[in-house]
């Protein structure tokens, strides 16, 4: 009995008692003679009982293994769990059929709730002494009370539901959003089931895929991201997982933003400040300051304290002073302090309390718009008389940094995202933790991109694949032997091999050269020799090859007519239907290295010309993927054709009602 039950009873009932413990191995109750019967003996029997028939049953079954029936069946937000036999707590437990409501965008549980309750006579009357009255047995103790009983029933039940004290809950099933993961098909020995799972572990590393289970992406919607995982199977630490269905994967869209300060702007020669500017560390999410030193020419009026002050604050220099077409000189005529023009007084200045015109520069936060890759500064701000000098613009700004995420299966069979370190460029993934199985890289890089998904699942091979790749290993090595033992033979004596004499009319350097050749060697070839004839033409008189005129077409028949159709008797011409394109061939070509393999080699010109063409095809393995999306195409329409008084009342393309613009 469990610990919390009998306190729960004690404290319900004192009147019963259970001292059982079995640390104190106690293996049997011996009754003496002349001794009184407690009725906590007769507690213990029943609990050491027990305690031996549990000990032995879960060496072959672990509470929540389904012995007969069980089956799950998941229809849109219901599941409805079969009538099953299900072993705990030392017993087998009957459990009647029952549905659930459940949200499938999540995850849910699927277990027995054990619900512990004691029954004394106030509850059931028959637990009452029967012997007596109508019974031919008279006791004195007829109708008293006796002993109490322990009601254990089960029952199917989520692990969100409210349970109270006395009941405990034993995970069998596990949904994951919307799909049942089966661990292990019942029913099941628990001795069994580990030590073949010990036995996947040492020899082939117990974390592999068997067949499906890629991962593929969907889309990003409400801040996150959509992914689906295929149907298929797997092993984790040696145990089975089996999916029926692709399972959608949630995550969330939460990229690690990162801050840049003081970027220089990169513009080409033929580029001006007004031009889009490109980020250096695209995708950007904001701008926090973009600072530009501007020049700009204003009118300053002369004030009679020889100090006027500039309409801007943060100025730089100052380029040109004039005044009525004199120009005023620096340190002759005035000083630049500050943010001021202090004029000398044994300089040359305007008058007091006229305009002059003075051309300065000055930094300032420049107004800009901005999308993930550039940002331009407003053409408002550039067209008021500020000139944004290109080569001193910075801009701070913060962007999403790249990283890798991996998504792992885990023991549990749910599918788990583990982040990568987000950096400036170039990130690293993350290492795959214990017990969990890789199954895909997902390259994150943010703004309008979309994640690039790559597979890293471990595949378990099968026998044949093995023979096939033992078998290419074993060509492989015979190649190689061939290859050094012809290149070992050409490189000590190319024309003699086995005694045989081999020449392999590369050029004349083998043959005989005390007698005449009469045939020639070309481009590793041994041809006929070809006999030119040289001719001088005439350049005012074409020269025509000796030639006899031939009829190569005649008409010796004569033509007449006659009418096709005399009495017009024909239905009006069909309109005329043009598509462009009218036929869509689409190819999608995976290359691989060991694909097979077409090599074509082309030698020589003129009139030798060889040709030599060697196809190999290699199988090295297999796989089956569905495709990710399919080829959208706009296809154009055009309808003439039609007679006097015909008018166009629908126009449907595959079944489907279009819309046409009459002309």
């Amino acid at each position: 009995m469990q610990e919390h039950i009998y306190n729960q009873i004690v404290t319900e009932h004192p009147d019963v008692y259970q001292t059982f413990d079995a640390s104190k191995q106690y293996e049997q109750i011996l009754f003496r003679a002349g001794k009184g019967l407690q009725s906590r003996e007769l507690n213990d029997v029943q609990c050491q009982v027990s305690h031996q028939v549990k000990g032995v049953a879960d060496a072959l079954l672990k509470d929540g293994d389904i012995v007969a029936g069980g089956g799950v069946r998941i229809e849109a937000q219901q599941a409805r769990v079969a009538a099953a036999s299900v072993y705990i707590r030392g017993a087998v437990r009957q459990l009647p059929e029952r549905s659930f409501d459940f949200d499938t965008s999540g995850d849910a549980i699927i277990g027995v709730l054990l619900d512990s309750e004691v029954i004394t006579e106030l509850t059931d009357g028959e637990l009452r002494d029967p012997a007596g009255g109508n019974s031919p047995m008279l006791s004195q103790n007829y109708n008293e009370a006796g002993a109490a009983r322990l009601k254990v029933s089960a029952r199917w039940g989520l692990l969100t539901q409210t349970q109270s004290t006395s009941t405990e809950f034993y995970p069998v099933y596990q949904i994951n959003q919307g799909v049942l993961v089966i661990k292990e098909a019942p029913p099941e020995q628990d001795s069994i089931t580990r030590a073949l799972a010990r036995y996947d572990r040492e020899s082939n590393g117990g974390n592999y895929v068997v067949e499906g289970l890629g991962l593929h992406y969907i889309k990003t919607e409400a801040s996150k991201q959509h992914f689906s995982l295929q149907a298929g199977k797997a092993h984790i630490a040696g145990y089975e997982l089996s999916y029926a269905a692709a399972i959608p994967v949630v995550f969330p869209f939460d990229p690690d933003v990162q801050s840049i300060k003081t970027e220089k702007a990169e513009l080409s020669d033929t580029q001006d400040a007004s031009s889009p500017i490109k980020f250096d560390y695209p995708p950007v999410k904001d701008i926090e300051r973009v600072y530009a030193v501007v020049r700009k020419v204003a009118m300053l009026t002369r004030s009679d304290q020889l100090q006027d002050s500039f309409p801007n604050t943060s100025v730089d220099t100052v380029e040109l002073i004039s005044y009525q077409g004199k120009t005023y000189v620096e340190h002759d005529d005035y000083e630049f302090e500050g943010n001021h023009i202090v004029w000398k007084l044994n300089g040359e200045r305007p008058p007091v309390g006229s305009s002059y015109q003075v051309t300065y520069t000055y930094g300032t936060s420049v107004p800009v718009t901005f999308n993930s890759t550039h940002y331009s500064i407003d053409k408002s701000f550039i067209e008021n008389g500020n000139e944004v000098l290109p080569d001193q613009i910075r801009v701070d700004y913060l962007r999403y940094s790249p990283r890798i995420d991996l998504i792992v299966l885990n023991t549990q069979g749910q599918v788990k995202r583990i982040k990568g370190a987000s950096v400036l460029e170039y990130p690293e993934p993350p290492h795959v933790p214990e017990q969990h199985l890789p199954l895909a890289y997902v390259y994150q890089y943010w703004g309008e991109s979309v994640p690039r998904v790559e597979s890293v699942a471990i595949h378990s091979l099968s026998m044949l694949d093995l023979q096939n790749m033992q078998r290419q290993i074993g060509d492989l090595y015979q190649l190689l032997a061939i290859e050094r033992l012809r290149n070992d033979a050409n490189s000590q004596d190319p024309a003699s091999k086995y005694g045989v004499f081999v020449d392999p009319f590369l050029d004349d350097d083998l043959r005989d050269q005390g007698r005449e050749q009469s045939a020639a060697i070309i481009d590793g070839e041994l041809t006929l020799p070809v006999e030119a004839v040289v001719s001088t033409l005439n350049a005012n008189q074409p020269e025509l090859l000796p030639y006899e005129l031939e009829d190569v077409l005649t008409q010796p028949k004569r033509t007449g007519q006659m009418k096709v159709n005399p009495y017009q008797a024909f239905e009006p011409a069909p309109a005329q239907v043009t598509l462009s394109p009218n036929v869509d061939h689409w190819t999608v070509t995976n290359v691989r290295w060991s694909s097979p393999i077409t090599r074509r080699f082309t030698r020589g010109g003129g009139r030798i010309r060889s040709i030599n063409t060697r196809v190999e095809t290699q199988r090295v393995g297999v796989r089956t993927q569905q495709a990710e999306f399919l080829r959208p195409r706009t296809v154009q329409f055009s309808i003439s054709g039609f007679g006097p008084g015909e008018v166009l009342e629908s126009v449907l393309f595959d079944g489907i009602a279009l819309s046409a613009e009459e002309i």
